[in-house]
């Protein structure tokens, strides 16, 4: 996820928060619980260890880690079988890199150096969907697959949290979707650059390796794997808003969940940026929303490290996906896109509702209860009256309460590290049984500083 560097002192507003709804019984579910038993917390661990570790550098665009995380995701790309649909008939997706050299390398010699890129490389792959009528519309997943690489002294910025696990998720979702096809296709975009400005999604979705209108709707996953507290794990979505049919469709989804599920509103969430945006900016504009937990204690620091991730929390989101994905596949609504979305009354509700599952923990100190017990309040009286304007300065008072809600509490209660790992029976789908046995497979075919005919003519492509 990126951090708008701009408005800061608005760093998130108030938005549209859920109740989660009832749990749904498992035989009401779009997917079996046999289904969802692919999901595998071992696996995902594996992978997202292999991608925050200390050798991949921090994988900034054009660095040797970055090389590495990218033919590592190749490799889980054509384990799970994906549809290649990037260029040449491969996974990867080349394109002119931005300017990065205001981060830090460790180059191939293992010096720190700035960095340089002349090509970043999205990943395109593609689960085909099983109703013949349908299947050639897409959903779309994205998740960045580069960070911040390393600080001068040569600390790296792992970037598990920001967002290896978000790449992680949304393999394993692909590896669900594949064993069981939903009705609509559904495309896995790993996108480059996302730090450096969200280049990676906006260079696709302006050139897409796809009919751009056969995407109904878009996602992205980031960052994921940490909880508000030891003991309450909500997932936020941010940007539903902007459909009311999407919003009502998974409005609907949330009784899936295993943990709760809360919805923001995503224009007054002006700081951080995601992927995701870049489907508003089109002309005409894809329906999305941006998919996220918000336990931000380590975001954007050295200590963003592996062994700081919450593979329960992972398993949720990744069962959640899987069932909402597949329910709104068959959907027959169309979504539309509303530009303009302003908060009302239903906002403070739904922040109210927020707040008060934060209460339910049982590690906040009494400090920390009056605090959320003021603020409940002030908004109970602006509900009352029907006039937010009694919450004073808007921007302030959400300010404050973001940053308590997603830096404070996670540095105040940040639970044992690493976090008690779900068990789990060996099973044929673990790592142990797939990574050990793999033929090598598809990897970069031509050089990271060339870009092949297919994508810029002017340049010769060459093979290695």
């Amino acid at each position: 996820m990126r951090l708008c560097l701009f408005s800061l002192v608005a760093l998130l507003a108030c938005g549209t928060a859920a109740k989660p709804r009832d749990t749904a019984d498992a035989t009401d579910q779009p997917l079996s619980e046999a289904a969802l038993e692919l999901v595998s917390a071992t696996r995902m661990r594996m992978l997202v260890d292999e991608l925050a570790d200390d050798t991949m550098g921090g994988r900034v665009p054009g660095s040797p880690g970055h090389e590495a995380a990218l033919n590592i995701l190749l490799d889980e790309m054509a384990d799970i079988g994906l549809e290649p649909v990037g260029l040449e008939g491969e996974y990867l997706y080349p394109y002119p890199a931005t300017d990065v050299s205001n981060f830090n390398q460790i180059d191939r010699d293992g010096n720190i150096t700035a960095a340089q890129a002349e090509v970043a490389y999205d990943l395109v792959g593609r689960i085909p969907g099983s109703d013949p009528a349908l299947a050639d519309e897409h959903i779309l997943v994205m998740a960045h697959h580069d960070h911040l690489g390393v600080e001068v002294d040569g600390r790296v910025f792992n970037g598990a949290f920001d967002n290896a696990t978000g790449c992680v998720a949304a393999l394993e979702l692909a590896r669900v979707l594949m064993a069981h096809p939903p009705a609509r296709s559904v495309l896995i975009l790993l996108t480059d650059e996302e730090e450096s400005g969200l280049d990676g999604a906006r260079v696709w979705l302006d050139d897409p390796t796809i009919p751009r209108a056969q995407i109904r709707y878009g996602l992205s996953v980031d960052p994921i794997g940490r909880p508000s507290l030891p003991d309450y794990w909500p997932l936020i979505l941010i940007g539903t808003e902007h459909s009311p049919e999407l919003d009502a469709s998974w409005r609907a989804a949330a009784r899936y969940s295993d943990v709760p599920v809360h919805f923001l509103n995503r224009s007054l969430v002006p700081v951080f940026a995601s992927d995701q945006d870049e489907l508003y900016k089109l002309d005409p504009p894809i329906p999305g929303f941006w998919f996220v937990n918000p336990g931000f204690s380590f975001y954007h620091t050295t200590e963003d490290t592996a062994e700081t991730i919450d593979y329960r929390v992972m398993k949720a989101d990744v069962r959640f996906l899987a069932n909402a994905i597949t329910e709104t596949a068959r959907a027959q609504e169309d979504w539309t896109f509303v530009n303009e979305t302003e908060p009302d009354t239903r906002s403070a509700v739904d922040v109210r509702d927020l707040l008060s599952g934060l209460l339910t923990s049982g590690v906040l100190r009494s400090s920390e209860r009056e605090y959320l017990d003021g603020v409940i309040a002030d908004l109970d009286d602006a509900i009352e009256a029907e006039d937010l304007s009694r919450l004073g300065d808007l921007q302030a008072f959400t300010f404050g309460v973001a940053w308590f809600v997603m830096f404070e509490l996670g540095s105040a209660h940040p639970g044992p590290v690493p976090p008690p790992f779900p068990e789990e029976e060996p099973t044929p789908n673990s790592v142990e049984a797939t990574r050990g046995h793999r033929e090598p497979v598809l990897r970069i075919s031509w050089p990271l500083d060339v870009l092949p005919d297919s994508h810029s003519p002017q340049i010769r492509a060459s093979s290695r």
